[in-house]
């Protein structure tokens, strides 16, 4: 039988407790989500610029390997923040068509959301459109953008007449996307702005092809 020496057992125990320490802060609850929520809050405070996987780690509370672990490296993690913020717009998008009756009103209410959306999650906001630091072969970054920019595209079919040439329909639509982001990034655009410009935006674009 091995007897350990009094500083030995100790040496030990204290090097078990930090394991199980490691153990339990890495498995705690869903990893991934808990490291995209902090890459997101990062990312609303420094930029794209002020990001490091090494702080997102810090912050989650894990090992400085975690987020390698399960995103691969920094684009990898972007990404995913981003295909979570489209997630997220394209739920929102959902309910707030269900709020407008009109056609048009629902391609407002559509535009509102986005701008909503990039004042609420200003950390997705930050690196959705980030095509320089994001891997956009990742199929589930993909399938959102695809989801949330499908959802106006249709809109904006169905406020126009029948007989709109699709070619129109998405220049239209790419048009609004296009719109929205500018009132959420330009600092000229005063916030008592942004209303009236949305609504005037659509209405205009909208009624040019009537």
């Amino acid at each position: 039988m091995i007897r350990l020496s009094q500083p030995a057992v100790c040496a030990f125990v204290i090097v078990m407790k930090k394991a199980a320490h490691t153990r339990q802060t890495y498995h705690h609850g869903n990893l991934a989500e808990t490291l995209i929520r902090e890459a997101a809050r990062l990312l609303a405070e420094k930029g794209v610029e002020g990001f490091s996987m090494r702080e997102v780690a810090r912050r989650a509370g894990v090992a400085v390997a975690a987020p390698s672990y399960h995103f691969g490296n920094a684009k990898g993690l972007l990404t995913a923040v981003a295909a979570h913020g489209f997630d997220q717009l394209a739920t929102r998008q959902k309910a707030a068509l269900a709020s407008a009756e009109d056609p048009v009103e629902k391609v407002i209410a559509l535009c509102r959301t986005y701008v909503d959306m990039g004042v609420r999650f200003p950390g997705c906001a930050a690196v959705m459109f980030r095509m320089d630091v994001l891997d956009d072969s990742d199929q589930r970054f993909r399938e959102a953008a695809f989801r949330a920019f499908d959802l106006l595209h249709q809109a904006v079919a169905k406020a126009v007449p029948a007989e709109t040439e699709a070619i129109r329909i998405n220049h239209a639509s790419k048009t609004l996307w296009a719109t929205m982001h500018g009132l959420l990034t330009l600092d000229v655009i005063e916030d008592d702005e942004t209303e009236e410009i949305l609504c005037f935006s659509v209405r205009a674009l909208l009624a040019g092809m009537q």
